[in-house]
């Protein structure tokens, strides 16, 4: 039953109709303020938005800021080391012209030193010494060798037996039936053509 259904029964009593009239401005009342609170949260989302955005944007100009310091000093720096590297060119220049003169005396120094004739007196002890040293590097040398030797027999034998497991297991390089008979062909042509070459030459020895 509505508020109106309700003011309108003749036999209702005055004071509950004061309090159902009571209740529809309480209600009316508070439909207000509930609209007027949605207004207020609506408003403080969007200053809270426009809060979000403001530093948002401030952000973003301190970025902009950083970025247009860090250009600045990349600039200065560019200008610094272009001024540096025209002094960098002039002081190697002047090392280049002292490292050539520098050059050139060492081999002036390494000419006169090929050039000086030495005189060594060669005692029987110093005779003795070199003999026994080349000795023991002839001695090392043949040790090697036959150290290599063996190593390459035993990796012979390793890489036959490897081979040989190989070929008892199954494994290897198969040809398909077509390229079999292909170099037989050719091997059959092949020796065909090297006995005809043994018969001409046989012919020939014969005329002679």
């Amino acid at each position: 039953m509505s508020v109106r259904g309700l003011d309108a029964a003749p036999n209702m009593p005055t004071g509950y109709a004061n309090q159902l009239e009571n209740i529809k401005v309480h209600t009316v009342k508070y439909i207000r303020d509930m609209s007027k609170y949605s207004n207020l949260v609506e408003e403080i989302d969007k200053q809270e938005e426009v809060k979000e955005q403001k530093a948002n944007l401030d952000n973003e100009l301190q970025l902009l800021k950083q970025a247009i310091s860090n250009l600045h000093d990349s600039i200065q720096k560019v200008e610094k080391a272009r001024k540096d590297g025209t002094d960098m060119v002039i002081a190697m220049k002047a090392a280049t012209d002292s490292m050539d003169m520098a050059v050139f005396a060492f081999c002036r120094a390494v000419t006169r030193a090929e050039a000086t004739v030495l005189k060594v007196e060669m005692t029987d002890e110093c005779l003795t010494t070199i003999q026994s040293a080349r000795e023991k590097l002839i001695q090392a040398e043949t040790d090697l060798l036959a150290s290599h030797r063996r190593l390459q027999l035993q990796e012979f034998r390793n890489q036959n037996e490897e081979m040989q497991s190989f070929i008892k297991s199954g494994k290897g390089v198969y040809l398909s039936s077509k390229v079999f008979w292909w170099l037989i062909g050719i091997s059959y042509i092949t020796s065909l053509y090297s006995f005809w070459c043994l018969l001409q030459l046989l012919r020939q020895w014969l005329k002679y």
